[in-house]
């Protein structure tokens, strides 16, 4: 009889160990959600930086992004001008030392990447990641991996404080890795829709759209 408690008492456990990781995966998602509703509106500078997989610099960049649900500019000041806007269902890519704007359609893009999670009028995570909390000192980071063997990225890192978000890294499959940092400014609140209306000089070299 002690030899069958002992056993049963193993099961229970497991039991309960599994019920405790499905509902500790399940708030992970649910406070991820709590903190991307309330970004409706984002404006921030950012310096990013690319890193192979040996962990040597490829790449450094500034500038600034903003962001009013459903709409974003994204905006390359140094070392490449680059504006990347979303108007509608469009994507536009305006490289001006190329004087050449790209137009695509929006859903091609923003499948499974940071930005669909920011830009979604209903933020719905539905099953396409895997979400996992981390916290540390001052900073909360949710780690998103795709349950997809297809994307383009094997993790996503979306890090807050307790004000809003902070950074974004991505590491992709060939060990790449992406770290964005954000430097928040005041501007968030004051932000206007016509921002997200890009104008291009005469002359552009138009390509899709």
């Amino acid at each position: 009889m002690e030899a069958v408690k002992y056993w049963f008492l193993i099961a229970i456990s497991l039991i309960l160990g599994v019920v405790s990781a499905r509902m500790a995966v399940a708030d992970d998602r649910a406070l991820l959600r709590e903190r991307l509703v309330v970004m409706t509106s984002f404006s921030a500078d950012f310096t990013q930086e690319v890193q192979n997989a040996r962990g040597e610099i490829l790449e450094r960049s500034t500038g600034f992004v903003r962001i009013l649900r459903p709409n974003f500019k994204w905006v390359v000041d140094d070392p490449y001008p680059q504006i990347i806007v979303s108007e509608g269902d469009t994507l536009k890519v305006y490289d001006p030392d190329l004087e050449q704007l790209i137009v695509r359609p929006l859903s091609e893009v923003l499948v499974d990447t940071p930005l669909s999670l920011l830009t979604q009028e209903e933020v719905v995570l539905g099953d396409n990641f895997q979400i996992t909390r981390v916290v540390k000192e001052t900073e909360t980071t949710f780690v998103l991996v795709p349950r997809a063997s297809d994307t383009l990225y094997a993790e996503i890192h979306l890090h807050f404080t307790a004000q809003s978000m902070t950074g974004i890294s991505i590491l992709d499959h060939l060990g790449q890795y992406t770290n964005i940092r954000f430097t928040l400014d005041d501007r968030a609140a004051v932000i206007q829709s016509d921002e997200f209306v890009l104008q291009v000089p005469p002359g552009t070299d138009v390509i899709g759209g």
